[in-house]
């Protein structure tokens, strides 16, 4: 917990200036209210004694006026500066948070559950905005306001400053403590809960195509609404906490003033206190406690804030992973914008420490402008080589060189920048088309989009929807087919222009007529010029390629031309005949079914 506590401080230190400046203004209010109300009291006590000319109660009468004016200057203005402060705060937050996990995002998002994911960075951001304007801020300020108001009481009678000093202490030590002990349990199981909240409702949006098909939607939607009345329960829970200590917080600043009055009185009635005195320090107490109200919130908060705070660091570290190489080793180590060779040599790669290798003792050379295809069964270690080429994953052993440069000097976006990757799941935002093409590369211009989309045979396609390249495509890319979504993919990687192409299983899912168009327009569009690393388990078409790489349990146990391989009559021969054998029973079960 205090290393939590620390870690959130560092990000206010930063602003310690304008946090010390929002302190003070807030004592200042308070301070302003003080007065406001002690110069009222002597007023109201003092035109009650019916004085000769106005010009006796002059003073008071300013003194009312300033001050009521003050107040709400001064609240003003500290409002402006505790949440510029809290706003400047959430902004370093989410920038460090982004940074955090953005480089090993895939890694994150295979060991925890997107929702969760989004909870954190979210939810759990928001939350700390009442770090600095509910636990830091409160406490100073009434320390500050509290000694101001036992130093206006002691100035008649130290009696009157013990008293006031007992029941704030009171009011501001022992009732938040007691409401921390009350609702930390529920503040920390809140925050567990808001996250799982979270997860259950992002799996029930994501997946309710599937659940619906399987007449499970409704069960997953009462789990959510399981979540959202558990949460309710704790929220309301800590609501009759805070309910208990705000009707505390008011019965100990009542009795402050009565003991006040109560200590008074035989002062006036022995005439060693002026009359005028007894409003004066029943408004002085009364409003002494404006500081401390805060407090019994602050307290019941701070177990929840905490726990917000501990997950998200969490989260952070979970994605910090092995730090990049930065901006001086890339401009040291530039790789060229043209073809350069990728060297890999002696390459072991595991998911963790206790895993098998997915790799184990790969070699193989990529020159530039050379078509090199990896292929072998689900579970050979295709993908693996993939994260490790992209740096989305560490090796263990080995050496990856790109130009001649070792990976692990390169900073992430020097190596990112030099690859254009189309996937199996081509990731479509639900933006327009034009949008989706631009992520490639922001400053391209209509002209270069509607080139990359002609070279990847989709532009007829795009021109045919609604608004053309301002069409929404849906989420994950719904509003087009399986096909179409590729090719756009290829109108990406051509638009990012990178001097290596990798392709990680991009004709899954497709029919064989869409896939022999989408490896057409590879061929003729993409590979011209490029390096290219074509990552697959489906054979077809790979006499296209210059060379091949057949993978088995994590190791290279062949190589060669598609000729030469199947010449072999080894296991990429054995993958082959398999794969056409299926293929020749599925159209003999289509043929059968038409007939």
């Amino acid at each position: 917990m205090k290393g939590t506590f620390r870690r959130t401080l560092a990000f206010v230190g930063r602003y310690k200036g304008r946090a010390f400046l929002a302190v003070l203004l807030g004592f200042l209010t308070i301070g302003a209210n003080i007065g406001l109300m002690g110069a009222s009291g002597y007023l109201i006590a003092k035109a009650a004694l019916r004085p000769e000319t106005v010009l006796l109660i002059w003073v008071p009468i300013v003194g009312v006026r300033f001050f009521g004016l003050s107040r709400g200057v001064f609240r003003y203005l500290e409002r402006l500066a505790s949440h510029d402060v809290t706003f400047r705060v959430l902004a370093d937050l989410r920038t460090w948070i982004y940074s955090r996990i953005e480089p090993r995002g895939t890694v994150l998002l295979e060991d925890r559950r997107s929702g969760d994911v989004l909870g954190s960075v979210i939810s759990d951001v928001n939350e700390l905005q009442n770090f600095y304007l509910r636990v830091l801020s409160p406490p100073l300020v009434a320390v500050l306001s509290g000694l101001l108001g036992i130093g206006i009481v002691a100035w008649w009678d130290m009696r009157f400053g013990l008293i006031l000093a007992v029941m704030l202490i009171l009011a501001g030590v022992a009732i938040p403590a007691l409401s921390h002990l009350a609702g930390r349990r529920r503040g920390e199981e809140a925050a567990a809960r808001r996250g799982e909240l979270y997860a259950n409702a992002n799996d029930l949006i994501m997946g309710l195509p599937e659940l619906l098909l399987y007449g499970r939607a409704e069960k997953a939607a009462g789990r959510v609404e399981a979540d959202q009345r558990r949460l309710s329960a704790l929220q309301k829970s800590q609501n009759r906490t805070a309910a208990a200590a705000s009707g505390m917080m008011l019965a100990c600043t009542q009795a402050a003033m009565w003991l006040m009055l109560l200590a008074a009185i035989p002062l006036v009635a022995a005439e060693a206190l002026s009359g005028i005195a007894l409003p004066v320090l029943a408004t002085v107490a009364l409003a002494s406690f404006e500081a401390v109200a805060p407090l019994p919130q602050t307290f019941q908060q701070f177990g929840g804030i905490m726990a917000a705070a501990s997950r998200l660091f969490e989260l952070a570290e979970a994605g910090q992973g092995e730090a990049s190489a930065g901006p001086a080793a890339a401009a040291a180590h530039p790789l060229p914008a043209e073809g350069f060779a990728i060297q890999v040599e002696q390459l072991t790669f595991r998911y963790g420490p206790s895993e098998p290798a997915a790799l184990d003792g790969v070699s193989f050379a990529i020159p530039p402008g050379m078509r090199v295809a990896v292929v072998g069964e689900s579970g050979a270690g295709k993908s693996s080589l993939l994260q490790a080429l992209l740096k989305l994953r560490p090796y263990e052993a080995g050496s990856v060189r790109l130009a001649g440069h070792e990976l692990a000097d390169l900073a992430d976006e020097a190596v990112r920048d030099r690859f254009a990757v189309v996937s199996q799941h081509v990731q479509l935002f639900n933006e327009s088309v034009r949008d989706n093409l631009l992520l490639a590369r922001p400053d391209a211009t209509d002209e270069e989009l509607q080139q990359a989309a002609k070279a990847a045979q989709i532009h007829e396609t795009i021109l045919s929807l609604p608004e053309g390249y301002d069409t929404l495509v849906g989420e994950w890319g719904s509003r087009l087919s399986g096909g179409e979504r590729q090719r756009l993919g290829l109108a990406r990687a051509l638009l990012r222009n990178a001097p290596v192409l990798l392709f990680d299983e991009p004709t899954a899912g497709l029919d064989s007529v869409t896939e022999e168009a989408f490896l057409r327009q590879a061929e003729e569009a993409a590979f011209p010029g490029k390096s290219v690393l074509w990552i697959t388990h489906k054979l077809t078409g790979l006499e296209r390629m210059d060379h091949i790489l057949v993978l088995k349990s994590g190791r290279i146990v062949e190589r060669g031309t598609h000729g030469e391989l199947l010449r072999l009559q080894g296991e990429y021969w054995r993958l082959f005949r398999l794969q056409q054998a299926e293929a020749a029973w599925q159209e003999t079960s289509h043929f059968e079914n038409k007939s």
